[in-house]
Order: structure tokens, then C-alpha cells, then sequence
């Protein structure tokens, strides 16, 4: 789906799907009903999306039931209702049904972030009971998940990497897994890439404002022949040195005395010191 969010391509991956068990699409639409408004009820879908009303639609089919999808207009935007019969199949509390009420609460209303952003699953649901239930079947996949409230109604929501990836696959996005790992791989990669720049720049401009410091401190004695001759020598030739190559690392002025990096970083700073008393 070019030019579609990571979310629409997420349920454009799980949509086609139909569970072959009856008590699995069952599952599945009543994960679609927890999603819902409240005033609504538990017998009835409500979704903005077209393509989750057409999945639920082909659940009750798959059954042998009646069922259509009726256009519903609101004040923002417009949903899709499908009402569900009194009868039919009942949904379970094994892992099959778990995983396919997960899948149709996220087909209808569920959401996540982009791979290349930071990690974040969510599922606004109609009540507290609704939300304990997906909870639970979160956890019992071994998915951590919590719930929160926005404009008084709860919201599931899965916020590590680790646990995102893992909710993807439960709700059967493979596809959706992978380009998910993709793009943590790449930020990671680019974050790791940008701490080592900042690390290096920092680095960078220490070692420049040292140097200028050190430039200074060897002006101003040098400016005073008797308090030059005053200092050490060794302190006069790291001075000298610095002098002659302002831009060289200390590495390479050690080398050039024959002694040791930290050796001439302390002369260096011991004639910085002399400078400023």
C-alpha cells in the first residue's frame, strides 16, 4: 500500500485473514466489539475503518449468519456498524481465541507507531472490562501491556520494543513484525551512530579549546623573557613544541619530546597554570 501509515498496513495485512475455527472468528468479532462506543453495546461493531466492517461482515458469513455493514455518520467522521446475532458460536479462553480477539480489537480500532519511531501499541476500548480482557489475553501471551485513560475512556497500550514485535506476531502481522524489527534495527543503528558523533565532536572541542588555551599560556610568558627563562625547561620545550604545531595532537608532541601522552599533557596544563598565576 504505498503511501498508506504503518497502522493501515498493518490491517491490510490482517483483514483477509478468516480464522478457520468458529470459536476463533467468534473471538475475533468480539474483540471488535470491546472497541466500540459503550452506547453501542456488546451486540454491535462499530469501526471507522471500511475494511475491518467488511472483515467482520465476512466472519458471520463464514458462519452461515446474516450480516452487513451500515454507513453511520458522525460529527468527525464515519463509522461502520455491523450488528451481531444473539446466536452463533461462543469464543474460548484458549491461546487460539486470545490471539484472534487481539487481531479484531486491533483491525478496529488498534494502532501503532511507525518502525522507525520510538515503539508504541495502542487499543482504546469502550470500558475497564473491556480493557482487563485484552490485558489479560495480552499477558497471557506473555506480552507486557497496561492501561490508561484518555478522555475518560481506557486505552491498552504496549510501549516496549521487545513486547510490540511480539503482540505484532500474536495478532498474526507477520509482515508487519519484520518491518517493525527493520526499522528498530536501523534506529538503533542510528542512534548508536549519532552518540559516537557527539562523543567524537565533544572530544573534538576539548582537545581545540585545550590547545588554544595552551597557545595563550605560551604568549604570555613568552611576552616576558625573564619569566620565561624562569620556568622549567621541560616546560619551555613543551611550550616551544605546542608553539610550532598548534594543531598537533598530544600524541605527536610526546613523540616528539620522547616521552610519554600524559607526560606532556601535565606539562602542558602545569604551564597553562603558570600563565594564570
Amino acid at each position: 500500500m504505498q503511501g498508506a501509515s504503518f497502522t493501515e498496513t498493518v490491517v491490510a495485512e490482517l483483514a483477509p485473514h478468516v480464522p478457520p475455527l468458529p470459536h476463533c472468528r467468534a473471538a475475533l468479532l468480539e474483540g471488535m466489539s470491546l472497541t466500540g462506543d459503550p452506547a453501542v453495546g456488546i451486540r454491535a461493531i462499530e469501526t471507522p475503518r471500511a475494511v475491518a466492517a467488511r472483515c467482520a461482515v465476512a466472519m458471520l458469513h463464514a458462519d452461515g449468519l446474516a450480516g452487513h455493514a451500515v454507513r453511520v455518520r458522525g460529527q468527525r467522521r464515519t463509522h461502520y456498524r455491523v450488528e451481531l446475532p444473539a446466536d452463533g458460536p461462543r469464543p474460548t479462553d484458549a491461546r487460539c481465541c486470545r490471539r484472534s480477539r487481539l487481531r479484531g480489537a486491533f483491525l478496529a480500532l488498534g494502532s501503532v507507531s511507525r518502525p522507525d519511531r520510538a515503539p508504541h501499541l495502542e487499543i482504546p476500548v469502550r470500558d475497564e472490562a473491556a480493557a482487563a480482557r485484552l490485558v489479560a489475553d495480552l499477558e497471557a501471551l506473555e506480552v507486557a501491556a497496561s492501561t490508561r485513560l484518555r478522555r475518560q475512556r481506557p486505552v491498552v497500550t504496549v510501549r516496549s520494543a521487545a513486547a510490540v514485535g511480539a503482540a505484532l506476531s500474536s495478532i498474526g502481522a507477520q509482515g508487519g513484525r519484520l518491518a517493525f524489527e527493520q526499522g528498530r534495527v536501523v534506529r538503533d543503528v542510528r542512534a548508536g551512530v549519532n552518540r559516537t558523533l557527539n562523543a567524537e565532536t565533544a572530544n573534538l572541542r576539548r582537545t581545540v579549546n585545550a590547545a588554544v588555551r595552551q597557545l595563550e599560556a605560551v604568549e604570555l610568558l613568552s611576552a616576558d623573557q625573564a619569566r620565561w627563562e624562569m620556568l622549567p625547561p621541560s616546560l619551555r620545550e613543551a611550550g616551544t613544541l605546542r608553539r610550532a604545531h598548534p594543531d598537533a595532537p598530544l600524541t605527536t608532541l610526546a613523540e616528539r619530546c620522547g616521552i610519554s601522552r600524559p607526560a606532556m599533557a601535565g606539562r602542558l596544563h602545569r604551564l597553562v597554570e603558570a600563565a594564570q598565576r
